[in-house]
């Protein structure tokens, strides 16, 4: 069902309180007089303070905060009419203001979904051995890639075009890959319609062929740590999310949260969680569309999280629609001459130098004391 009027999508708050001023601190150890003068140290043991900046949680903040992103039917959205028009306005005000909202009824059955999970299931049993010569690299945009010993997250990365792909999977993975390639083709199908109408109405032109608008897209396939056991930190997981986006740049992002029960996503405006509408499809707008729009659109970064009473054999989906089309075509949005646009990864690239250089200036501050 369609969500309710605008103005029920409240959203996070977009900025939060201003750092506190420095806050000044007596030096720890006090200081001696080197004459034993008892009044002059106790003076400078008084006076001597050393600030104490409290950086705010904004970057990495301590804990997500709970949220609810609009649910949109996506039904009108391909039937002519007024309802077409006002799912449409609703879709890019979502876009724009929150940069990720929920679609429901979209015509992908929870079985196809579960179909393709459970084909892809055995690729996660194959040796790792095996899985290193299919291994994902910067020449090689499908294949496996396996976290480091311990995380207990892995994935598979497929994409349509080219046949090359198909044969070398399908040489370390000949009892069952034909029937996940003839399950993952049926989805990749009904889920590039999808993103092909939804940049469409974003654009505000008319989508390319599927052919064309296939170019680049990817599927990633991920296998989650069982019984939740991945949790190593916020900061931790921000930043495995960041470098994997950068290693995925797209227009749109489609999840498909298996069985996870709650999903993350990641914005300037910080770190937000929340519980899926049941089957529902979680769009997060790609840094191409946010780049081509001038930020008009906001580029976020999501994925699911699987909770310890989750099924444990959970596979999410992502479908990540590449074209060209967003850069070619530009979107109409309000005059922003003269702005210039920072990505959120650089955003967070320089928040994190700057907290480092911080440290680094402190501690040597401290030492010449």
């Amino acid at each position: 069902m369609a969500s309710s009027p605008l103005k029920a999508m409240l959203p996070p708050p977009e900025f939060r309180a201003p750092p506190p001023s420095p806050v000044a601190g007596v030096h720890p150890h006090g200081l001696d007089s080197p004459d034993g003068d008892d009044e002059f140290a106790g003076f400078l043991s008084h006076s001597l303070r050393v600030p104490k900046l409290n950086l705010p949680h904004r970057i990495f903040p301590q804990e997500a905060t709970a949220w609810n992103p609009p649910a949109i039917d996506f039904r009108p959205l391909i039937s002519p009419g007024d309802a077409e028009s006002s799912a449409a306005d609703l879709v890019k005000s979502a876009a724009a203001a929150f940069g990720c909202f929920q679609l429901v009824n979209h015509g992908i059955s929870p079985g196809l979904v579960a179909a393709v999970g459970a084909a892809a299931s055995p690729a996660f049993g194959i040796p790792l051995e095996s899985r290193m010569k299919a291994a994902r690299s910067p020449e090689r945009r499908w294949g496996f890639e396996v976290e480091e010993e311990g995380e207990g997250e892995e994935f598979l990365w497929w994409c349509r075009n080219g046949m090359r792909d198909r044969r070398e999977l399908a040489a370390i993975w000949p009892r069952s890959y034909k029937d996940f390639s003839d399950q993952v083709e049926g989805l990749w199908c009904e889920i590039q319609k999808i993103a092909s109408r939804v940049e469409a109405v974003l654009l505000g032109k008319k989508a390319r062929n599927e052919e064309e608008a296939a170019d680049g897209s990817l599927l990633c396939l991920q296998k989650h740590a069982p019984n939740g056991s991945h949790n190593a930190g916020i900061k931790h997981e921000l930043l495995r999310m960041l470098v994997r986006s950068w290693s995925c740049s797209c227009d749109l992002s489609l999840h498909l949260p298996g069985g996870a029960s709650e999903f993350h996503i990641y914005s300037k405006r910080g770190w937000y969680r929340f519980c899926p509408e049941n089957a529902a499809i979680i769009v997060t707008v790609g840094d191409q569309i946010q780049a081509c729009s001038g930020g008009f659109y906001k580029h976020v970064i999501g994925k699911p999280v699987l909770k310890k009473e989750d099924p444990q054999d959970c596979i999410s989906m992502a479908f990540h629609h590449t074209t060209h089309q967003a850069i070619a075509h530009g979107i109409s949005r309000p005059d922003r001459q003269g702005e210039k646009t920072i990505s959120l990864a650089e955003q967070i690239m320089v928040a994190a130098c700057l907290a480092i250089a911080y440290h680094i200036i402190a501690f040597f501050f401290c030492r010449s004391i």
